[in-house]
């Protein structure tokens, strides 16, 4: 329909470029992965990685994504972590982070940490995975 620049989507669409308008051009590139078994990953130590990573990001956000973090350690402290808790932590602080200046040149490096929580967190979480260019 002509003029017409609303989406509707009806599932999930995780590693997927939607563009509406004229004459755009849209490069989009993801890398697929296998993601590990939970029970090969140091929760914990996978999160104190990506703190160690975003922690040189400075900005307005800093805080909240320092809080996000502290949350998501917190949480993978205890004996018996939960997946969800951690996920919306690492979740709160990857949307602060990938608009932080200089966030380009630190996906590199998340990369293995974001790949690996993500394979401890489940398919409920594969959405964390394009933030750093990654897909199942």
């Amino acid at each position: 329909m002509a003029g017409e620049r609303s989406v509707q989507i009806g599932g999930n669409v995780v590693g997927s470029s939607i563009v509406t308008g004229d004459g755009n051009r849209v490069a989009t590139s993801y890398t697929k992965v296998t993601l590990p078994p939970a029970s090969a990953v140091d929760i914990a130590g996978e999160v104190a990685a990506i703190r160690a990573i975003l922690g040189g990001l400075g900005g307005a956000d800093a805080g909240k994504i320092g809080r996000a973090l502290a949350d998501a350690e917190d949480e993978a402290a205890r004996p018996e972590p939960d997946r969800d808790e951690i996920g919306g932590a690492l979740e709160r602080a990857l949307k602060y982070a990938k608009d932080a200046s200089g966030f380009a040149e630190h996906v590199e490096k998340l990369v293995p940490h974001v790949r690996n929580a993500v394979g401890w967190l489940g398919e409920n979480w594969h959405r964390l995975l394009p933030v750093v260019g990654l897909m199942v």
